[in-house]
C-alpha cells in the first residue's frame, strides 16, 4: 500500500462543553474538512495540531435561535471545544479519539474568509493535557530523590494525571529536591532536563516532550541508543541474506519498526507507488552542517569548569571534554574531535559557579556537575540540521531515530558505492509535521546527529539493493 495516498477523515467531532445557558453539543465535520496539520516537536511538551474546514451552512444549528449555520457561528467557537478525530492514511491511523488524557482543544477564536457561498475557518489546537497543566500549579515539596522518580510524581498527580502507560520516562543517575514555585508541571519538568544525568552513566541531558504515544522524558544519549539498537533488531530479521529491500514491502512499518529512507533522482514518476514509501521526496534543504568556528566559541568539544566554595574559599578549576566519558553514543559514525584545529590548547568555553548551601542539607545543588556537559551535548546534537519531506508515515515520532541514505553524485558500477558513508546515516528527528488532505499527505522532518558517517556506530553493515 502507498503511504502517498489521500487522508480519510474517518472520524472529526468536536465537543462544546456544557455551560449554564447550554447543555453538551456534539457535532461531526469530517466531510468538511480540508487539511489538517499535526506536530511534534523534542522541545515541546505539548503536541499540537490545525485543520481548515469549509463550511456552507447547516453544519449544525444555534442553541438560541434554531437556525441552521456554519459551525464557527452556531456552535459557536469561542475556543477551548474538545476535538477528536482519527485520519487514516497508508501507513495507519493518527488516532486522538479518546476523550480523556488524549484529546485536542481548540487554542483560539479560528480565523475565517467569508464569501457569498462559503466560510472558510482555520482552526488552532493544542493537547488538552497542555489546558490542564496550566490550571495545576505545581505547589509542593519533593524530598531529594531520583529525578525521574520526582517526574512521575509531578506528571502523575493534581489535575493532570498522565496515566502510567503514557509515560516514557528514562532513569536518572542524580537526585535532587525540588520545591514547587507555582509554576506548570509541564514547566517544572522542563527545568529539570539539563539538571539530569542518564543512570547508565552517559552525559547529561534529557528532552522532555510529548507525542502521539505520550509524554517522554529522555535523554538524548538514550534516544540515540534506542533508535540503534531498534535498528539493529530490524537488520537481525535479515540476517540470512544480508540485505534490506527499499520499498519493496520488507520495511513496512508494521512489520519492522525501523524506518531506513534514501534520497535519490531516480524516483517514480507516479508517487502513488508502493516502491516510493521509503523514498525522500524533495532535495533534502541542510540547514547546518558542522560551524565549526561557533563550536568552538560554544564549547561543544572542550569546556573549563570553574567552581568556588563560600564557605571553605576553595576555587577549583577542570578541563572537560567528549573524550572523558566512553559511555557516550553518537548518531554519527566517525569519531568526534575534541580539537579539530593544530593548536596544542583547544579553545574552551568557561563555566563559572559559586556552590548552593543549605543550612541544613549542606551542598543542594552543584551545576558544575550537569550544566556543562548537557550543554555540550545540546549542541553537538545540532551539529547538522536537515530538513526533508517523504510519504505520510504515522507511525514516526519526535524523538525517533531514522536511517537516512544520500546517493552519491558520480554512482560506480558496485552497489557498495551507490551510497554516500559521510553524509548517510542515523538521524535524530528534531520536529515532524503530518499533513493531510484529501488529494494526498507527507510527512515533513527536521534531522539531527552529532557527527558524519554511516557505519561505524554500530555492528551491522547492509548491502542496500534498490
Amino acid at each position: 500500500m502507498s503511504f502517498a495516498g489521500p487522508s480519510n477523515y474517518s472520524f472529526f467531532q468536536i465537543i462544546k462543553r456544557k455551560t449554564k445557558e447550554n447543555k453538551e453539543k456534539k457535532v461531526r465535520i469530517e466531510g468538511k474538512i480540508v487539511g489538517v496539520n499535526y506536530f511534534e516537536s523534542v522541545y515541546s511538551p505539548m503536541v499540537t495540531a490545525s485543520f481548515l474546514q469549509e463550511d456552507t451552512g447547516g453544519t449544525t444549528e444555534d442553541d438560541k435561535t434554531g437556525m441552521p449555520g456554519t459551525l464557527k457561528d452556531t456552535l459557536p467557537v469561542e475556543g477551548f471545544e474538545d476535538v477528536l478525530f482519527r485520519i487514516g492514511t497508508g501507513s495507519g491511523y493518527l488516532k486522538f479519539d479518546k476523550k480523556k488524557n488524549k484529546c485536542f482543544v481548540i487554542s483560539g477564536s479560528p480565523y475565517n474568509i467569508d464569501t457569498m457561498q462559503k466560510q472558510t475557518a482555520f482552526f488552532p489546537m493544542i493537547s488538552k493535557n497542555a489546558v490542564r497543566s496550566a490550571n495545576s500549579p505545581v505547589k509542593d515539596l519533593y524530598p531529594e530523590a531520583p529525578i525521574s522518580e520526582i517526574v512521575q510524581k509531578i506528571l502523575n498527580k493534581g489535575a493532570l494525571k498522565i496515566p502510567k502507560r503514557r509515560l516514557f520516562i528514562e532513569k536518572t543517575k542524580n537526585k535532587l529536591k525540588v520545591v514547587g514555585d507555582s509554576q506548570t508541571p509541564l514547566d517544572t519538568v522542563l527545568k529539570l532536563c539539563n539538571k539530569s544525568i542518564p543512570a547508565d552513566g552517559g552525559d547529561p541531558g534529557y528532552f522532555f516532550f510529548e507525542t502521539q504515544s505520550g509524554y517522554h522524558f529522555k535523554s538524548i544519549q538514550g534516544l540515540i541508543k534506542e533508535g540503534i539498537n531498534q535498528y539493529g533488531k530490524a537488520v537481525q530479521g535479515f540476517a540470512s541474506t544480508g540485505t534490506i529491500r527499499l520499498g519493496a514491502g520488507e520495511l513496512d512499518p508494521a512489520k519492522h519498526p525501523f524506518p531506513l529512507y534514501r534520497y535519490s533522482s531516480l524516483i517514480d514518476a507516479n508517487l502513488d507507488n508502493d516502491k516510493n514509501n521509503f523514498k525522500v521526496l524533495k532535495p533534502p534543504v541542510v540547514r547546518r552542517d558542522k560551524d565549526q568556528i561557533n563550536a568552538l566559541k560554544n564549547g561543544l568539544y572542550t569546556v573549563r569548569v570553574c567552581t568556588v566554595d563560600p564557605v571553605t574559599q576553595e576555587y577549583k578549576e577542570e578541563i572537560i571534554s567528549l573524550e572523558d566519558n566512553p559511555n557516550n553514543s553518537f548518531l554519527g559514525g566517525f569519531e568526534v574531535d575534541n580539537n579539530p584545529t593544530d593548536e596544542p590548547t583547544p579553545y574552551c568555553q568557561t563555566y563559572s559557579y559559586v556552590l548552593n548551601y543549605d543550612k541544613e542539607d549542606g551542598v543542594i545543588d552543584n551545576p558544575s556537575e550537569y550544566e556543562p556537559r548537557a550543554m555540550m551535548k545540546y549542541g553537538l546534537l545540532h551539529s547538522q540540521l536537515v530538513d526533508i519531506q517523504i510519504p505520510c508515515n504515522v507511525t514516526l515520532e519526535a524523538g525517533h531515530v531514522i536511517k537516512l541514505m544520500f546517493e552519491n553524485i558520480t554512482q560506480g558500477n558496485k552497489v557498495e558505492h551507490a551510497y554516500n558513508e559521510h553524509r548517510s546515516g542515523f538521524y535524530l528527528i528534531l520536529h515532524l509535521c503530518h499533513h493531510f488532505d484529501s488529494s494526498n499527505s507527507f510527512t515533513s522532518l527536521t534531522l539531527a546527529r552529532d557527527g558524519y558517517g554511516l557505519y561505524n556506530t554500530t555492528k551491522w553493515k547492509i548491502t542496500l539493493i534498490l
